[in-house]
């Protein structure tokens, strides 16, 4: 088995949140993010062919739309092509906002960037420095034990609860 560790992320604010927690002392396993929303496209054969045997594939995605179709086909093939996987779920219910507010001390996600809307918050969240980002949110107590342990909507049952796995606490 090897070590290797692949996240798939929604964008390019999950892409940011992935990076700030794998800043020491890092809360995540160390691995390569890409950004892809495996809810709503299939993860290319050739790029699924490039995965070696034994990777953890962490796939985290919203869950505030409930067509599962392209995820399903998606664990699918990841399973058919690329040997013996270890797949982590981070769904994030409904969504990144969702997520942040239910485990920080805010009420709204626009309070942890100042932002004046949740498109600016978005925009914000992801020009901030990573270990700004990380600092930032500390600053607001993220209960980083709650994040991803939401249960997802009934449209997401067949997608195990098993963020734990790549938590370092």
């Amino acid at each position: 088995m090897n070590n290797k560790c692949i996240y798939y992320v929604e964008g390019p604010c999950e892409q940011q949140l992935i990076a700030a927690l794998k800043e020491t002392p890092a809360r995540l396993i160390p691995g390569k993010v890409k950004v892809f929303n495996v809810v709503q496209n299939l993860i290319p054969k050739s790029q699924m062919l490039s995965i070696q045997a034994g990777t953890t594939v962490v796939l985290v995605f919203d869950t505030d739309v409930s067509q599962t179709s392209n995820l399903k086909k998606n664990l699918e093939l990841l399973t058919r092509y690329c040997g013996k996987l270890k797949i982590i779920f981070l769904p994030q219910v409904l969504n990144l906002e969702n997520e942040l507010v239910s485990c920080t001390d805010v009420r709204t996600v626009m309070e942890l960037t100042k932002s004046g809307s949740v498109k600016n918050f978005k925009t914000d969240f992801c020009k901030i420095k990573t270990k700004d980002c990380r600092s930032m949110l500390e600053r607001h107590k993220l209960d980083y034990p709650r994040l991803w342990m939401t249960k997802a909507p009934e449209a997401f049952n067949f997608v195990d609860n098993n963020s734990f796995q790549i938590k370092i606490m």
